[in-house]
């Protein structure tokens, strides 16, 4: 198992929606990784970071609007669906941080924030051509990497839940960053290698 084949699939529910089912050993895994990632230095985490980012780039790369907008799939996401989801993690991501670093949390957020319902698959941003998906998740990126550049002056007491990985603190967060991107790096992968994915 490593950081990019998390091996992150989602079934329906008896409630008809879609739900986290992940295989033997991962939330451990993950959770290990947060942790030993984030006592590293700020130069250290932003390398591990990079990484993440350097995948989603590479998912965008050479795409056609076309392309980015083809749907595998009634339902499922398109690259660009999927890359708003990203991008909207990547811009919250920093807001939470930097708000924990200073011993609080950020508006509006607090424990009916630490639900699945409210975390799983959130999307606030949108948009219509690669080059702008791109530049947002670029633009979104370079926040984060202030932030971890900025991070041994981060107070670490306070802390807020993902749903599945547990309570983390700015630091820890920051890491959850990589898995974050990650999970979703192979994601626009295999729908670029999806039955009837468009030649241009």
């Amino acid at each position: 198992m490593d950081i990019d084949n998390l091996g992150i699939s989602y079934a329906i529910g008896e409630d008809g929606a879609p739900h986290l089912t992940v295989p033997d050993g991962m939330r451990e895994f993950v959770v290990n990784f947060i942790r030993t990632t984030a006592v590293k230095t700020p130069a250290e985490i932003a390398a591990v970071a990079q990484e993440g980012q350097d995948n989603i780039l590479r998912g965008l790369a050479g795409l056609s609007d076309a392309q980015a907008q083809y749907k595998p799939a009634a339902g499922e996401w398109s690259i660009l669906d999927a890359t708003a989801h990203i991008v909207t993690v990547k811009r919250l991501m920093p807001v939470l941080c930097n708000a924990l670093a200073q011993g609080a949390l950020p508006p509006g957020f607090g424990p009916q924030l630490e639900e699945e319902r409210a975390q799983d698959g959130v999307t606030a941003a949108s948009f219509t051509s690669v080059a702008e998906a791109r530049d947002a998740a670029e633009a979104a990126h370079l926040d984060m990497l202030a932030f971890i550049e900025r991070m041994d002056q981060a107070q670490t007491e306070l802390r807020f839940s993902h749903y599945f990985f547990g309570s983390m603190n700015a630091r820890e967060w920051a890491c959850f960053y990589r898995v974050h991107d990650g999970d979703h790096g192979p994601h626009l992968m295999k729908i670029r290698q999806s039955h009837g994915f468009p030649a241009s």
